[in-house]
């Protein structure tokens, strides 16, 4: 029996061990038809929900965030003030305990009646909370996850990013290299943008940082490197979707956050697709605008219509940086190998 006593504490060490050496950095891409959720849940327990769609998206993002098993949200990432990117925070939080919230800043540059709405109905949560304003640079405390700020209010990151795989180099794609007229909707430009890093593996997150922001992150040259996963700017909106950072940043896979009729235009899907060493788009809807030649095949859609929707992607991501997406809506399920960001 002595003998036997070490050899079974052995063993449930060793399973204590595979367990911890199988913890999955969690994503989930959540549909608020044309916004922004997205939950990220550590294999530590803590937790960060990057924005919070629509007014009304809130019972459905509190469905994944309970289905997910949290019970308190670490951090909500407020990337702006635009109603599709804050407008469920006030209800969520009164579903859950929010311990910080991240944002540019208590202000919006958008003061028009129409545009105000997102952050009027914002600011007294966020009075009550407390709320981190990061620049550029700066990195979100998180257990075992590496988020750092490569924009904020219209600033952004000036010099390259240490240790990123392939940051600093000179960019060839922004010769010739073509700018668009200042964004119309200047909040897009107060965005945070995220550089999310779990182990080898990278992803993008820009919020609705627009163009010409973009061009400025990778030219002269790529001050932030290569990635797996990009989480496309704006929902696939022509204003944002500069081939130059596109392009340079090399990505696995994109996740589009788009709406049936929100997003997804076609030149922006066309530009992700042709992006050097991008194997799959999953998209978070079939777009209407894009036809049979600007969607991803059936199994890649989170949800086809406005009628049969609220379905979300998943993400599980290993330290290796090889992760397995699956749509929530049929189970497909793709796995996708070990990081080469390095080698990129």
């Amino acid at each position: 029996m002595r003998k036997l006593l070490p050899l079974l504490a052995g063993i449930a060490l060793l399973a204590v061990v595979t367990v911890r050496a199988q913890a999955t950095l969690d994503i989930y891409f959540i549909d608020t038809e044309g916004g922004q959720a997205t939950l990220f849940l550590l294999p530590s327990g803590q937790s960060m929900l990057v924005d919070t769609g629509f007014a009304n998206n809130a019972e459905r993002i509190f469905g994944v965030i309970k289905q997910a098993g949290v019970t308190v949200l670490d951090y909500v990432v407020i990337t702006h003030y635009h109603g599709d990117h804050v407008g469920g925070a006030p209800d969520l939080a009164s579903r859950i305990p929010i311990r910080n919230f991240i944002d540019h800043g208590d202000y919006t540059v958008e003061l028009q009646p129409n545009r105000v709405t997102g952050f009027a109905a914002y600011q007294p949560v966020r009075d009550r909370a407390r709320t981190i304003v990061p620049k550029p640079g700066d990195s979100i405390p998180l257990d075992g996850l590496d988020v750092q700020i490569v924009s904020s209010s219209g600033a952004l990151l000036k010099t390259k990013m240490a240790a990123a795989p392939g940051s600093g180099l000179p960019n060839p794609l922004c010769r010739g290299a073509k700018l668009k007229t200042p964004d119309p909707t200047p909040e897009n430009q107060e965005s945070l943008g995220l550089v999310v890093r779990y182990g080898a593996f990278r992803l993008l997150d820009l919020g609705d940082l627009t163009w010409n922001l973009e061009h400025q992150l990778v030219c002269p040259n790529n001050l932030i490197g290569t990635f797996d996963v990009f989480h496309t700017t704006r929902h696939g909106d022509p204003n944002s979707g500069a081939p130059q950072l596109v392009h340079a940043i090399r990505a696995r896979v994109a996740v589009m956050n788009n709406g049936e009729r929100k997003g997804g235009a076609p030149e922006y899907w066309q530009t992700v697709r042709d992006a050097p060493g991008l194997e799959d788009i999953w998209q978070l809807h079939r777009t209407a605008a894009g036809g049979a030649d600007h969607n991803s095949p059936e199994p890649f859609l989170a949800n086809i219509n406005e009628t049969d929707h609220g379905y979300s992607l998943k993400m599980s991501v290993r330290m290796d940086g090889s992760f397995t997406m699956t749509n929530g809506r049929t189970g497909f399920s793709k796995s996708y190998g070990r990081s080469q960001v390095s080698s990129r």
